[in-house]
């Protein structure tokens, strides 16, 4: 038996993991707008910049390990990093929840981290988010300038919003400052809320909606009544829209654009679509890329419409 001034010392230091939806991340950094500059991505300057986040937030842990969970292997090599990859069927998101949960419950588990950084909008995290945080783990969940603005937010985004209220806290880098973490030049990043005035909507998210609506509104035009009424009961049960309304609205805009849509414009095309067929006003929903509520997750893969 030790004495007790000389026993030694078992304590494990504090540190800090993070878990990257790769789809979330590039959307808060408006990495796939139809206006962004190409650029050439690098996972290199993610950690950090969550470094930095962290220190301005004065929560200052070693960055043990980030998990990047995609669909599309950039077969880079960065030290401290983990790649999850997921199905590319995974229209709707439930592999990266399942493998998101699996992987933070299997952390708090072993009770080798006490802060945990979360990059995703998708609500279904929620359960696994509150275990850790009963297990007396940290919980912070990534967002954009929006978040300095929640009253805001909860009109324009409430499912996201309510998620970000269950972190502890919100940890949050300018969109553009994510955007030149992920550029292969990525250094000097800002985090903070300087910039484009918090929870305003870009200019580019106006001019989206104008592309889209007449997209949304052409299609509720030729829908039957009998399917309008059918989908007016259905909708407010629902997170996002029916598989076969969705697989229509999004060959409607593929044909409009003359391409594919990327993820802020299946968001707004979703999002307006729920507002038309439940006679919601401009007035009282979102606009552009802020519009779709976090559940809403992609179920037609990208290149099938």
């Amino acid at each position: 038996m030790y004495p007790k001034s000389h026993a030694p010392s078992f304590e494990i230091p504090s540190r800090a993991v993070a878990f990257l939806d790769a789809r979330f991340v590039r959307w808060l950094a408006h990495l796939d707008d139809v206006d962004a500059p190409s650029t050439s991505l690098t996972r290199a300057h993610l950690a950090p910049a969550l470094s930095r986040a962290l220190d301005q937030a004065y929560l200052r842990r070693p960055l043990h390990r980030l998990y990047w969970y995609t669909e599309a292997d950039d077969r880079a090599v960065v030290d401290d990093q983990t790649v999850r990859l997921l199905p590319a069927e995974d229209g709707d998101g439930a592999s990266l929840v399942r493998q998101m949960s699996a992987d933070i419950a299997a952390l708090v588990a072993g009770g080798r981290v006490d802060l945990l950084v979360i990059g995703s909008d998708d609500d279904r995290l929620t359960p696994v988010i509150d275990a850790a945080k009963l297990a007396g783990v940290t919980v912070c969940l990534l967002a954009d300038e929006r978040a300095l603005a929640m009253p805001r937010l909860m009109q324009q985004d409430p499912n996201w919003a309510r998620l970000l209220r269950e972190a502890d806290r919100r940890l949050v880098i300018r969109s553009a400052d994510l955007a030149q973490a992920l550029s292969a030049d990525g250094q000097g990043l800002n985090t903070g809320a300087g910039g484009q005035g918090a929870g305003q909507a870009p200019r580019r998210a106006v001019d989206l909606d104008a592309q889209l609506q007449p997209v949304v509104d052409a299609w509720w035009t030729d829908l039957p009544g009998d399917d309008r009424d059918a989908l007016q009961d259905e909708l407010p049960a629902l997170r996002g829209l029916p598989p076969e309304v969705d697989r229509e609205l999004l060959l409607r805009g593929k044909n409009a654009l003359g391409r594919a849509l990327n993820f802020h414009e299946k968001r707004s095309l979703r999002a307006q679509a729920r507002n038309v067929a439940l006679g919601l006003s401009a007035a009282s929903v979102p606009t552009g890329d802020e519009a779709a509520p976090a559940a809403d997750r992609d179920p037609t893969p990208d290149g099938e419409a």
